[in-house]
Parts: C-alpha cells; sequence; structure tokens
C-alpha cells in the first residue's frame, strides 16, 4: 500500500501542469471572448466555477459547465473557479487541489500557468474568498455568476436546485450587495457563433442527422424504446461523434406527445415502452463534439408506413414548416416565421379529406397551436434560449410540434442564420411521409425480437 501512495504521489506532481485547452478553436478564442465579457460587466465581478464535481448521474460522461469551458477551453478541470474583475479587466483562474482520485489535468498556481493561459493570476482555489471579500470592499458589491450545470440555468429558486442560489447566499456572507445571474451577460456572447463554432456545429449536425436515420431505421414493433435509444447512441460513435448530447427521446405512441416528454427525465427507465404498429415515434437527437451539441429529429411510423390520416396531418405539417423555413434569416422575427408556415398550412385546409388531417389543421391554426414551437439556440447546449430576432451568426435548432387524437408530430433542423436565408446544417434528411418511408424501407431487414 505505501508503495502505491508513493508511486500515486508522483503521479500527481508529473501531472501538475496546465491543462491543455480545447485545440478545436483557436488558442486566442477565449482571451478574445473574455475581452468581450468585460465590455458587458462594466466594473462589476463575474465568477464563472467549472463543474463542480467529476461524478454524474445521467448518462451523456462528463461535460464540462458550458459558460467555463467558454471563457477558458478548459474542457477537464474540475472544481476550479474563473472570476473577471471588470474594474481592472483582469481574469484570475483558482484552481484546485491536487487529489489522490484526479491525477490529470491540473494547473498549478503560478505565473507559469497564468502565462500559459492568457490569465493575470492563477491562484489556489483555498484563496478565493478572501480574494473576493477584499475585492469587494473596493467594489460597489455587484456580482454575476454563471451556472455550473452542464444542461444550461436552473430557474428555479430552491437552493439546492441552483448553483447561483447557492453562490448569492455564500457572496452575500462575504459582503457582496447583489448577486445575479450570469445569464444576461454571456448568452448574448454565446449566441452569436464565428465561423469556426459554426464549422464544427455544422459537422455536429452531419452527425446527429445520420444518428437520427439510424433511430429511426432501427424502429419495430414489439421493440423497446430502449433499443431504438442506444442505436442512436451508436448511431453518433459510427458518425465520429464524441457521443450523445442529451439522451435520445425516441418516444413511441402516447409518449410521442410533447406533454408527456418531461416526465422521461423523473422516470427509472426513460418511461420505456414496446412500440405498437400503427403507432408514431418521435425520434429526438444529438451528438456532440468538441463539446458543441446538436438537436435534430423526425416523427416516424412504427410499421414503417403511415396511415392515410397520419400522412395527411404530417404531410400539412411538412408543407408549413418547410413554408416557415426560408424565412429563418438575419432581422426575422421568430413570430414571422411561425405566420408563414400558418398561412401555408391555412391555404391547403380547404384540400384535405380525412378526419386526423382536419382535426390536424384545427390544432395548428387554434390560438394556441404555436405554443410548443421553439426557435431555440443551439451550441455548447443543446438548448441555449429563445430569441425573439435573429441575426446573422445564431445557430437556431427550427423545432414545431403537436399533438391531434393521441398521435405526437414533431421535426427540428438545425440552421445557421445567414444575412440572405438559412444555411441548414442538417442536410439530406427526410421531410414528407414519402421520404421518411423510403428511408426506413432501406434500413429494414427482418424484424427482429426485442
Amino acid at each position: 500500500m505505501r508503495l502505491f501512495l508513493v508511486a500515486l504521489t508522483l503521479l500527481r506532481f508529473a501531472a501538475a501542469e496546465v491543462v491543455a485547452q480545447n485545440h478545436a478553436l483557436p488558442p486566442s478564442t477565449y482571451s478574445e471572448r473574455r475581452t468581450v465579457a468585460f465590455n458587458r460587466i462594466g466594473s462589476d465581478l463575474l465568477i464563472v466555477p467549472a463543474r463542480a464535481s467529476f461524478l454524474l448521474d445521467d448518462e451523456m460522461g462528463y461535460v464540462q459547465a458550458p459558460d467555463f469551458q467558454y471563457l477558458t477551453g478548459l474542457e477537464h478541470l474540475v472544481g476550479a473557479v474563473l472570476v473577471l474583475d471588470g474594474k481592472v479587466r483582469s481574469a484570475t483562474l483558482f484552481a484546485p487541489r491536487a487529489s489522490r482520485l484526479i491525477t490529470r489535468w491540473l494547473v498549478s498556481p503560478g505565473p507559469e500557468s497564468a502565462a500559459a493561459l492568457g490569465l493575470k493570476e492563477v491562484l489556489p482555489i483555498e484563496s478565493l474568498d478572501e480574494w473576493i471579500t477584499r475585492r469587494l470592499k473596493e467594489s460597489s458589491g455587484r456580482v454575476s455568476v454563471a451556472s455550473v450545470d452542464a444542461r444550461g440555468p436552473v430557474d428555479t429558486p430552491i437552493p439546492m436546485a441552483n448553483s447561483v442560489a447557492r453562490w448569492r447566499a455564500h457572496l452575500q456572507a462575504l459582503g457582496a450587495t447583489t448577486v445575479e445571474s450570469a445569464t444576461s451577460v454571456l448568452r448574448p456572447l454565446r449566441e452569436i457563433k464565428s465561423p469556426a463554432e459554426i464549422e464544427i456545429l455544422r459537422t455536429v449536425g452531419k452527425a446527429s442527422g445520420a444518428a437520427m436515420i439510424a433511430g429511426i431505421r432501427a424502429l419495430r414493433p414489439g421493440r423497446w424504446q430502449r433499443e431504438t435509444e442506444i442505436a442512436v447512441v451508436n448511431g453518433c460513435a459510427e458518425a465520429g461523434a464524441r457521443g450523445v448530447s442529451f439522451w435520445p427521446w425516441t418516444m413511441s405512441g402516447p409518449n410521442a406527445q410533447f406533454s408527456e416528454l418531461f416526465s422521461s427525465f423523473e422516470d427509472y427507465d426513460h418511461l420505456n415502452r414496446q412500440m405498437k404498429r400503427g403507432e408514431v415515434v418521435r425520434v429526438d437527437v444529438g451528438c456532440q463534439l468538441d463539446h458543441y451539441m446538436g438537436d435534430v429529429g423526425r416523427t416516424a411510423p412504427v410499421g414503417g408506413k403511415f396511415d392515410a390520416g397520419q400522412r395527411e396531418a404530417w404531410d400539412l405539417f411538412i408543407a408549413g414548416y418547410r413554408a416557415g423555413l426560408p424565412h429563418i434569416r438575419d432581422g426575422a422575427s421568430t413570430k414571422a416565421v411561425y405566420d408563414v408556415a400558418l398561412a401555408e398550412i391555412r391555404r391547403r385546409q380547404p384540400t384535405l379529406k380525412t378526419a386526423l388531417g382536419k382535426k390536424a389543421a384545427a390544432v395548428l391554426l387554434a390560438p394556441d397551436g404555436t405554443e410548443p414551437w421553439e426557435i431555440h439556440g443551439v451550441g455548447l447546449d443543446d438548448a441555449e434560449g429563445l430569441p425573439d430576432t435573429l441575426h446573422t451568426g445564431m445557430v437556431v435548432a427550427y423545432e414545431l410540434m403537436y399533438a391531434v387524437d393521441g398521435y405526437g408530430f414533431y421535426l427540428e433542423d438545425m440552421i445557421a442564420v445567414g444575412k440572405d436565408g438559412p444555411d441548414l446544417l442538417t442536410p439530406g434528411l427526410p421531410y414528407t411521409a414519402a421520404q421518411i418511408e423510403a428511408v426506413m424501407r432501406r434500413g429494414t431487414t427482418k424484424p427482429t425480437r426485442p
């Protein structure tokens, strides 16, 4: 045991060097981002924690806190805190102590680490409270704190569920007068992507589309949802991605309705059930690469073929979706995109023949028909806010859905917003019922037992 501890200590000291930044982006990226952040915080403090633990309770594996990742590129570091001091425009990293459990990816306090990372200082984490207390005495006492949740900020006042609430109590005890979420500071920075980020997201989009097709082709009557989820995970890996950006939603039958989806987070089996012929499935998936996350999906029939009503309800929905797509451009409002989609659905309404198709039109054109629709940002999170107005450089997921007569219909693409129109980052995917059925036929062999 003693020899083991000596060896472990040697490993720990050998690893006590500057953590390499994520080199998918130019190294200067992170100092440039911090400069823009300084312009937004004035003379206040901005506190950006890394993930507090390497132990996770989800199925994605370790994911760095997205705001910390965005401003530092330090993808592996656990238990660190970055502080931006707006008054003197300096960035300081408070590095965690070495651990017997973590023997790699450490940052040693001192000037060498600071120089290598482009920071003013790298200090030990134990000095954080004293440093903040001293700084607050010299300032207005205003502090912004970024969330450490890899899935984005948690909007709840419950302290145990909200990192900002935990920080608020602690910082007020140190002398802070105002403690706010840093979402309003950092989200505008993150929502406009650089050309390099867009190229990463283009790769992510293609991988996510391939994984979605793998999920669609895995649908069979009698097969469990969990089996098709595994097909999506494997599809991400086969497409060259690091893994999934969220656990796949291959939700069948009643589970496919958007009102049921989030119950899966609270269910040990992720609402697992056997799929039945005649049902439709929401295939909502994403792959991640270089910390950037995808989000894409379609609706597909379990038996490989839509019935007449499902086909008409789906193709009506597709017509509206595709009508709105070209209007995802610089300066457009999300409402304007929805209005174009609804106008096309309204234009087609008199031609509908099936009972389900007619009900679908009534649902979509109702006053609350677009309530579940979203055009949301994607990047280091698979959901990065809901912009009211689109701007060049944004990357968004165009995500529409509705439910009618127990069926849940949904589709989603990733799009880079351009000055003259959309740049589709998930190309080559099926839209119409006939196209989806053709994709399923190419992937179908003999039915397999669950």
